[in-house]
């Protein structure tokens, strides 16, 4: 007996057919579509939430953070995995994708930075991209509010720690001396802030930035919460980690910050504070190594009143810090 179906009966049962071999692949192959994150940070386009497209970056250890490109701001951050891309991969485009972690908001205002007057909106803000640091691919954010020029990374140092790194280019102190810059925040979001030298923050949670300061790092951290993410495989990328943990304060070009810059860490006599007696050393495999571990051993003078370093072995384990170690012994010129 032949059996003959209508066109449209064919069209409905291939359909129904579809449909159940997508509902068994995804009970089946639950985390296909999830993008996971390496030794390099990844940076995607994607609705992550019910505002337009963000920027959403996954970084190396499991912290990712979603950018708003159209105010210029951190929106959120999350530990754990990166995104499950199901359905963008499976659908027509511009669906909501799934963050792989715990949605952990930092009290970051609606339009954060304002020029010259606290309480003022900014009148403009254009968003001109970003630059990825070539060996790691951390993004860092290029804007300008008020036609004045920012840069803005985002990083994490640790389990419930966000640092928000803020650089105003001195290309545009040749043209003009920049205003006064204001960040709004909401402080009892989170657990603590602290600053970088010279900026001072009100109890309504506003944060001067001043005038002649091109580079300020504001360091929040979270509320604990229940869940925590633990990485399995934690990178032994000497430079990545470099990147992740030392970069914000110790610079590779000379430049100073919070900490001694690393540009001339083996060729120059500094002199150290040790036990309360100033000391001269030259840096050696040991001094160094001890400066990882033991930061507040020997203090290199000027930096007396730094904002004291993390104890790093809360962070890194042994196979990281060597790895750390062998990158700075890189750095030692040829002999």
């Amino acid at each position: 007996m032949s059996l003959r179906l209508k066109l449209p009966t064919v069209y409905l049962l291939v359909a129904i057919i579809l449909v159940c071999s997508r509902l068994f692949i995804d009970d089946t192959h639950a985390g296909e579509f999830d993008i996971m994150v390496r030794d390099r940070a990844i940076v995607q386009r994607c609705v992550t939430d019910h505002d337009a497209r963000n920027i959403a970056v996954g970084m190396p250890g499991g912290f990712s953070f979603s950018f708003d490109p159209v105010r210029c701001r951190l929106v959120y951050v999350w530990f754990g995995g990166f995104l499950d891309f199901r359905s963008e991969a499976t659908g027509r485009g511009g669906l909501m994708v799934d963050i792989l972690g715990v949605k952990r908001h930092v009290g970051t205002a609606l339009l954060p930075l304002r020029m010259g007057d606290a309480h003022r909106d900014p009148g403009t803000i254009r968003f001109d991209g970003y630059r990825k640091e070539l060996v790691t691919g951390i993004p860092t954010f290029l804007f300008r509010v008020d036609d004045v020029p920012v840069e803005q990374r985002v990083l994490s140092f640790g389990p419930d720690q966000v640092t928000i790194e803020l650089t105003f280019p001195e290309s545009h102190r040749s043209e003009s001396h920049r205003p006064v810059c204001y960040y709004q925040m909401d402080p009892t979001a989170v657990k603590s802030v602290e600053l970088s030298e010279r900026l001072r923050m009100s109890d309504s949670g506003v944060i001067e930035i001043p005038v002649d300061e091109t580079w300020a790092q504001i360091r929040l951290q979270l509320h604990p919460i229940k869940d925590t993410f633990v990485r399995k495989e934690p990178t032994t990328n000497g430079h990545l980690l470099y990147a992740l943990h030392c970069m914000s304060c110790h610079t590779l070009d000379g430049k100073k910050r919070i900490g001694p810059s690393f540009a001339d860490l083996w060729t120059r006599k500094r002199t150290v504070t040790r036990d309360k007696r100033a000391e001269e050393v030259i840096a050696d495999e040991q001094y160094v190594r001890e400066s990882i571990l033991q930061p507040q051993a020997a203090i290199v003078e000027g930096y007396e009143n730094a904002n004291k370093m993390v104890d790093i072995r809360k962070t890194l384990n042994d196979k990281q810090i060597d790895a750390l170690m062998k990158f700075l012994l890189d750095l030692k010129p040829m002999e």
